[in-house]
């Protein structure tokens, strides 16, 4: 990673006592078999940090895990996205697809992050629901627990296929649970956001929108109803999100990012003091003058048209001994030192929200409707209108745009390769070895030893 010495003595002091804050209310991730102690859910600020708790596991730990880039990095790897130019065999057996059964970061930084992170909704959600706490404290808590569970879930589902449904802190129970069908954990994902929107207040519980609101959930099942061809549903939950009047689109991409952005659903905030998100850390070099550690791929520096302001604004370059080296350049500032964070970590925006609407008013056959939604993302980006007059030229216009407006986001392009059924067609061109089956990363060899009841992917 190549950064200085006392920053990491900063981060592992920072982590220690981030980590005690959080866990001082939920001991995890051991598997245990008891619930959270119920005191905690005695008290309403009590309960309410311990769901904070919870926001706080995912952003602090000193790599890129699940929810604080993990998403943005593997499956960038795996995809058409991004080239690692550093030696990590466990980086680079992402980009070669080539991932095996003990790779770290697939068992450790994805399966298992995700699974202690559903530990922690899974026991507050049960000590929220014992609890006596005041209605409107409980149910705006339990739509977060459930909200999270979701996004946990729809994250894992994506990666693996079918999961484990892990819904409760049984130890006993979950240690022999076999892995749930994709369909199943779907309608888990489905039932939990409806709950959660549902529970949930139009109003952001704190300022600077990072713990959910009523339109979080709906922009999430918007997306799950998307990847489940539900056209109606994601153009409906979409449209409640854009013809709120809460959301607008920044005008000027380099504000998309910032904390005071309009164009944010929802985003998590750092919890390490002068760090601003792990992507801009990991990301962006330390000088002008070395090679970064991730660079974009030609396929994906080239999918940008000719005037598009994204690329002048989204994306960076070191020259390096005469050659040019683009890195994603979102999130500008890693670490700064800054007590207060200029930039948030956005996970849901307004952009994805009318490309969501775009693509299912497309399917619906209402391709008017579909241009409206797809031309403003285009204009704002500094391009002209597309102009398109039957469905399937409109649908691959929609996917290219996601794909230079989504880039590098929480794994959007590798899901999206996979759902529209084009992850052979587009990977196999530029990644020798290329197999289908590589579209799924294979349950930790870890995970087996533990729970007979699992089985593994197929080419594993």
């Amino acid at each position: 990673m190549n950064k200085n010495n006392q920053f990491f003595l900063l981060i592992l002091s920072c982590l220690a006592i981030f980590s005690f804050s959080c866990r001082k209310f939920l001991k995890i991730p051991p598997p245990k078999d008891q619930l959270v102690n119920s005191e905690i859910f005695t008290d309403s600020a009590d309960a309410t940090n311990a769901v904070i708790g919870i926001y706080i596991y995912i952003m602090q730990a000193f790599s890129l895990n699940m929810g604080n880039g993990g998403l943005t990095l593997y499956p960038g790897l795996s995809s058409d996205e991004l080239y690692p130019t550093s030696n990590i065999v466990n980086e680079n057996d992402f980009y070669k697809n080539e991932i095996s059964t003990s790779n770290i970061l697939n068992s450790s930084s994805l399966w298992g992050n995700a699974y202690n992170i559903l530990y922690d909704a899974n026991a507050c959600l049960e000590g929220l629901t014992q609890s006596n706490i005041s209605d409107v404290v409980k149910n705006q808590l339990i739509g977060e627990v459930k909200f999270i569970r979701g996004f946990m879930f729809f994250n894992l589902n994506n990666i693996y296929g079918p999961v484990p449904l892990v819904i409760s802190t049984d130890y006993h129970q979950n240690q022999i649970l076999p892995r749930s069908s994709s369909d199943t954990v779907y309608a888990q994902i489905i039932n939990d956001l409806k709950d959660a929107r549902n529970l949930l207040s139009v109003n952001y519980p704190t300022p600077g929108r990072f713990r959910p609101n009523r339109f979080t959930a709906s922009a999430l099942l918007a997306k799950v109803y998307l990847y489940q061809k539900n056209w109606p549903e994601a153009d409906k939950n979409a449209t409640e999100i854009i013809d709120a009047g809460t959301y607008s689109l920044e005008t000027d991409l380099n504000n998309v990012f910032l904390t005071r952005s309009n164009e944010t659903i929802w985003k998590l905030s750092s919890v390490i003091p002068g760090l601003e998100s792990w992507e801009g850390y990991f990301f962006v070099p330390i000088s002008s003058d070395v090679i970064p550690s991730y660079i974009i791929t030609d396929s994906l520096l080239n999918a940008f048209e000719n005037g598009d302001e994204r690329r002048q604004k989204w994306l960076n370059k070191n020259r390096v001994n005469g050659n040019d080296y683009y890195y994603p350049y979102k999130y500008k500032l890693g670490y700064d030192g800054l007590s207060v964070p200029l930039e948030g970590y956005v996970v849901f925006r307004l952009s994805e929200q009318y490309l969501i609407r775009a693509e299912a008013r497309a399917q619906e056959g209402n391709l008017s409707g579909a241009m409206s939604d797809l031309n403003l993302i285009r204009n704002r980006a500094g391009l002209q209108n597309i102009v398109s007059t039957d469905q399937a030229s409109l649908l691959s216009a929609i996917q290219h745009e996601r794909q230079v407006e989504l880039f590098c986001e929480w794994g959007n392009r590798w899901f999206d390769l996979k759902r529209t059924g084009k992850a052979t067609e587009v990977l196999s061109l530029m990644k020798s070895g290329w197999q289908p089956n590589d579209t799924l990363y294979p349950i930790p060899q870890i995970e087996l030893n533990r729970n007979p009841f699992l089985s593994q992917n197929p080419g594993y």
